[in-house]
């Protein structure tokens, strides 16, 4: 296939799993997202070195990222951060507003152009982060309009799987064609998680790509009712959509 700027590519940098040879899985989190003309690093995982060797094997250049999009203050999704913004010098980094000006200033002082997002915002063409969502634990999403529909991409979903789709398809009147990233519900029941993905298939959620926190046993129920619109996702994956 050949590739352009109209493509969606999403690689998974950093997962507890790999599923490809020479990808180290660690704790965290992290995905390159490219789309027209952008390429957008979301999250930074836990420890800069497992990133960096990471990218490399997936053959991805540092310098080429012209973004970086936090979706929440937790190491396993910062950690990579600093020792990244060394290497490429300067970015724009996206951070929910709750994050500490002690942090903010740190960013800064690495070289990166600190960008703070309050409630749903375009930050790039046809790229969308929800704005900070959540009470004890604010996160930030972000939502790529499609022709074919909206992609979301998560860290830990904290404020709530269903919720966060909802929003997705209300602020852009879309229906949702895949979610990737971590769901967070290893701490759920059978029950609670069947639950929770029939109210997802009713907002029309057609495909997923649970990873990093959503845990086995929704893991396994996910694969069950999704089938093969349920996707692989760990170190390695990656995820193409033209249109």
């Amino acid at each position: 296939m050949t590739r352009d700027s109209s493509m969606l590519e999403i690689k998974i940098i950093y997962d507890n799993n790999s599923i490809r040879k020479g990808v180290k899985p660690a704790w965290g989190f992290s995905a390159l997202i490219q789309y027209k003309g952008n390429r957008l690093l979301f999250d930074t995982g836990g420890k800069t070195d497992v990133l960096l060797s990471n990218m490399k094997a997936l053959h991805i250049s540092p310098k080429t990222v012209s973004g970086i999009f936090l979706s929440h203050n937790h190491w396993d999704h910062t950690g990579g951060l600093f020792g990244f913004l060394n290497q490429i010098h300067r970015a724009k980094v996206y951070i929910p507003v709750s994050f500490s000006q002690a942090y903010r200033y740190e960013i800064q002082s690495s070289g990166g152009e600190c960008i703070r997002i309050k409630g749903f915002s375009k930050i790039a063409k046809d790229i969308y982060s929800s704005g900070e969502l959540g009470k004890d634990i604010k996160e930030q999403f972000v939502i790529i309009d499609t022709p074919k529909g909206l992609i979301m991409i998560t860290g830990c979903s904290h404020p709530g799987i269903v919720a966060m789709a909802a929003l997705a398809k209300e602020r852009l009147k879309k229906d949702i064609l895949l979610i990737v990233g971590g769901f967070h519900l290893g701490e759920k029941n059978k029950k609670q998680i069947s639950r929770l993905v029939k109210q997802l298939q009713a907002l029309g959620v057609r495909s997923i790509a649970p990873c990093h926190c959503t845990g086995r046993t929704a893991t396994g129920i996910f694969n069950k009712v999704f089938l093969n619109n349920c996707l692989e996702a760990g170190c390695g994956s990656q995820i193409t959509l033209a249109e």
